[in-house]
């Protein structure tokens, strides 16, 4: 069981290392903002078909608000690994703009609390909530800031894995 865990981590972060190096590239080749969208699932198990639906349509919901803000894609690209989906977007915008946009999407439900959405700015910095002066992010079971949650292991894997399938399943019937 350990060994499973250590090599699950493993893809983990080599999979962050690839879309770092990815969005670096992009950046550098672009010389534009890139949008990086994956889900906040815990456990092992990343693509189950619920998951991999919910993550579809809220790239469909970013696209629109992108549209209807008049920030073009310049670039796309999609993913479905092992690790989780990955959307990851050069636009032709400002990146603080983009962040704000994207922090409404994250903030107009529920289910908005199992959505990643990074920004890195032309220049390869990540635009953040704490340079925007908006708060952490709260864990979806007790509500308190999710980094001390997890720093903290408050809650079990299990109950993590019922709420976000709860969460997603009750998203995708408002669909």
């Amino acid at each position: 069981m350990k060994d499973s865990k250590i090599y699950s981590m493993n893809r983990m972060l080599e999979a962050k290392e690839k879309r770092y190096y990815k969005i670096k590239n992009l950046t550098e080749k672009y010389k534009a903002p890139v949008l990086s969208f994956m889900l906040n699932i815990p456990g092992e198990e990343k693509n189950f078909i619920e998951a991999v639906d919910f993550h579809k349509k809220y790239i469909e919901k970013i696209k629109k608000l992108l549209k209807e803000n008049k920030i073009k894609i310049l670039f796309e690209d999609y993913e479905n690994l092992v690790t989780g989906m990955e959307y990851i977007a050069v636009l032709n915008g400002n990146g603080s703009l983009i962040k704000k946009l994207m922090i409404e999407v994250e903030e107009n439900s529920l289910s908005g609390r199992l959505l990643d959405l990074d920004i890195y700015d032309k220049n390869f910095s990540q635009v953040s909530r704490s340079s925007l002066g908006l708060p952490e992010r709260k864990c979806i079971i007790c509500g308190d800031t999710a980094r001390s949650c997890i720093k903290e292991e408050r809650h079990k894997l299990e109950e993590l894995e019922e709420k976000v399938r709860e969460i997603i399943k009750k998203d995708l019937k408002e669909f």
